[in-house]
């Protein structure tokens, strides 16, 4: 495990193995960890919102996504890169999850975003036990209509890919009130499985790079002023 700081905002790097078994002590553990994976577009708006900042800085597992992240924090093994470069711990993880006969609740914002999250798990792991699941937005309900549904169905994992603010708003009231042992969190705009990009993509993630080099070479030389 290894210390980095990235953008100002504090995380941990965690191989594969070191990952695995920190997911082990999580089902052990009588409470919710929670999970999210990491990107540079969530960097960058994290170091733009306190509360996106403070949510990530409570979580129990951050898991970069993107290579860029490690490089930026000078961690260059090429294992690590190689896992990150294919969602090597998703993949793990989803195996463990079949393995141990794991079940899984999904929750998503719209019933377009749910049905997009199942098929990419479903995707990546056809063999998930998946128990339930809901979209917040087009529910009737308030919050503990899903909790209530989420807790009868007893699920080890729930996954979510609510975008910012429902996020740090559902774990912020709800966090206590959950019977699942882990909560994955995703990002609604990102692909599970590593696949050629087309030419859009390709576009956006070079954009993506670049905006992400310049925060952190404005962020570096704030860095120096202060220390100067």
């Amino acid at each position: 495990m290894r210390k980095m700081e990235v953008l100002g905002i504090p995380m941990k790097d965690l191989t594969i193995r070191e990952s695995m078994k920190k997911v082990e002590q999580f089902f052990a553990d009588e409470k919710v960890s929670t999970i999210a994976l990491i990107t540079m577009k969530g960097l960058i708006k994290a170091q733009d919102s306190s509360e996106i900042k403070e949510w990530m800085s409570s979580l129990d597992m951050t898991v970069a996504v993107d290579a860029d992240i490690l490089h930026a924090a000078d961690i260059n093994y090429r294992s690590r890169i190689h896992d990150v470069e294919n969602n090597v711990f998703v993949s793990e993880f989803f195996k463990k999850l079949v393995r141990q006969r794991k079940s899984v609740y999904l929750m998503s914002q719209t019933e377009e975003s749910l049905k997009k999250l199942e098929e990419d798990l479903l995707s990546c792991e056809e063999g998930l036990r998946i128990v339930g699941k809901a979209a917040i937005d087009d529910l009737e309900h308030d919050d503990d209509f899903v909790i209530n549904d989420m807790n009868m169905k007893v699920p080890w994992v729930l996954i979510s890919n609510l975008e910012s603010p429902k996020r740090e708003q559902f774990l912020k009231e709800n966090h206590m009130k959950m019977n699942v042992r882990i909560w994955l969190m995703l990002r609604a705009d990102r692909d599970l499985q590593t696949r050629a990009k087309g030419p859009v993509r390709r576009i956006c993630d070079k954009l993506m790079k670049y905006w992400f080099q310049l925060r952190l070479t404005r962020y570096k030389e704030q860095m120096n002023k202060e220390d100067d």
